[in-house]
């Protein structure tokens, strides 16, 4: 058995070089991903490849920003104060799980 993280050949079970557990079969690269996925179970995101995880990071970072950027333009308007209250709430609404859904890739 050749070990798919370090390369080692020759093994049984645990690779004597990096310590990987060969039983465990090593996650593949999606052909790709999109938004939607970070709405999946952790369990699910845990078998994603380390590159898919990083790709769906940088998505959700570049939508909390937006959500966030929005926040702050509308915080300069005060022409419609009942319209922007709704939509600060709504931004809100986007930004706070964005943020939840970023820490739990993150911390993975």
């Amino acid at each position: 058995m050749i070990c798919s993280y370090c390369g080692t050949e020759g093994l049984e079970d645990i690779c004597p070089f990096c310590g990987a557990d060969l039983n465990i079969k090593r996650p593949k690269l999606k052909e790709f991903v999109v938004l939607e996925d970070v709405e999946k179970p952790f369990n699910e995101l845990s078998c994603f490849h380390t590159y898919d995880l990083l790709v769906l990071l940088r998505l959700v970072r570049k939508e909390r920003t937006k959500a966030y950027d929005l926040m702050l333009r509308l915080k300069k308007d005060d022409k419609s104060p009942q319209i922007i209250q709704i939509t600060r709430n709504y931004l809100k609404d986007l930004y706070e799980p964005y943020t939840k859904r970023m820490k739990l890739i993150w911390l993975y």
